[in-house]
């Protein structure tokens, strides 16, 4: 590394280090359940790969305490909220009217005998953390393998007239719901209206899985954000009538650029009432990046541009890339340089407004390469 980047990523230290000398706010220190409406909220996001291989054909007992002690290690680390995939794949970690059970859970997409929205749900409430229902609205299938498992249901001739099956750009056959028909808009809303009728989960969840690339390259994008928007709009309106205290948020592309080009009309979504309780970029760089004009503080850099936006003030939570601590990248520097970073972005996004974070993803919590960077974190 050249002396130009240790100057850089020494200032970054003295930062955090200058930072620890401070009290901390009364916002952060609230409890977990007042937390996320103060404005400090701390989560982590239980990704279906989580759950495959933590989770999967456990018995109830063994499920329970599995997720038991996950959560006590998500609370371990100051954390107040969890956000689950319940719908990764066209599925459901639940029993439900619309959609198949999730085979990264159960094997052969078997009932497995308990509902584990349910016990997730309860076992986070009586750790007094904030349960999100974390779903991609689209998305059938990942890739060949589980496009043949999806095809192998019922469902999928049901799905088929308002689907799209196409070839990703590792040439992977997938499937999605086709974000254009009416149909599709329908079933991802019932789906939504299952779980908040049913469930008494604190919110819905989407990510940044819309119009990916190869599923429908010849949609302009003004079509691309009028399609996306129907859906979001119609999901927002659909929980407040069951819940309004349910809050509903989407997780985009942390370039909004990016965010743009899928379909996610983030610009309407941050100025405009009724689309959005909240958003929350996935900003997974750090200020140490190297682009052809030098070292840019890319982090920072889009965190501000997001901030912009939001014409309507509503909350930002940023989106931190634990998943990459320790990670040796020839541009992106500050991953191996420093076990500091996830504290130093945190308090970045704090100083430009933002109310809070998320960790993508929960089994990082579990690896030795993450607990420095954790301590870190937990410390501001």
């Amino acid at each position: 590394m050249t002396k130009r980047y240790k100057k850089i990523l020494t200032r970054i230290i003295t930062f955090i280090m200058l930072f620890s000398l401070l009290a901390v706010s009364p916002a952060m220190g609230t409890s977990a359940k007042a937390a996320p409406e103060s404005g400090g909220r701390k989560a982590c996001w239980i990704s279906f790969l989580d759950i495959e291989v933590l989770l999967k054909d456990k018995s109830e007992k063994d499920f329970r305490s599995k997720v038991a002690a996950m959560y006590d290690t998500v609370t371990k680390y100051g954390m107040n909220t969890v956000i689950v995939h319940v719908r990764a794949l066209g599925d459901a970690m639940y029993p439900s009217d619309y959609y198949p059970w999730a085979e990264y859970f159960t094997a052969d997409r078997r009932d497995p005998g308990y509902d584990p929205l349910e016990i997730m749900l309860e076992l986070a409430h009586q750790k007094n953390l904030r349960f999100e229902a974390w779903i991609n609205p689209y998305r059938l299938s990942r890739n060949s393998e589980s496009t043949l498992s999806f095809k192998a249901t019922p469902h999928y001739e049901t799905f088929r007239p308002f689907s799209i099956e196409y070839k990703a750009p590792g040439g992977q056959t997938c499937l999605v719901l086709d974000p254009a028909k009416q149909e599709a808009r329908d079933l991802i809303t019932n789906g939504v209206k299952e779980i908040v009728s049913r469930y008494d989960v604190d919110g819905i969840h989407f990510d940044d899985y819309f119009y990916v690339s190869g599923m429908a390259d010849n949609v302009d994008n003004a079509s691309r954000k009028s399609n996306v928007n129907a859906l979001v709009s119609q999901v927002y309106k659909a929980i407040k009538a069951i819940d309004p205290d349910c809050t509903f948020g989407i997780s985009p592309a942390g370039n909004p650029d990016n965010a743009r080009s899928q379909g996610a009309d983030i610009d309407t979504w941050l100025s405009t009432p009724g689309y959005v309780d909240y958003i929350m970029p996935q900003v997974y760089w750090t200020d140490v990046y190297v682009t052809s004009n030098g070292a840019e503080q890319m982090f920072t850099n889009r965190c501000s541009a997001w901030q912009k936006i939001n014409k309507l003030e509503l909350p930002l939570y940023v989106g931190l890339a634990l998943y990459r601590v320790g990670e040796k990248s020839k541009t992106d520097l500050g991953w191996s340089t420093s076990d500091a970073n996830l504290a130093y972005q945190y308090l970045t996004a704090r100083q430009l407004g933002y109310d809070g974070y998320a960790l993508f993803r929960y089994q990082w919590l579990e690896k030795d390469i993450a607990a420095a960077e954790l301590n870190h974190l937990k410390d501001y």
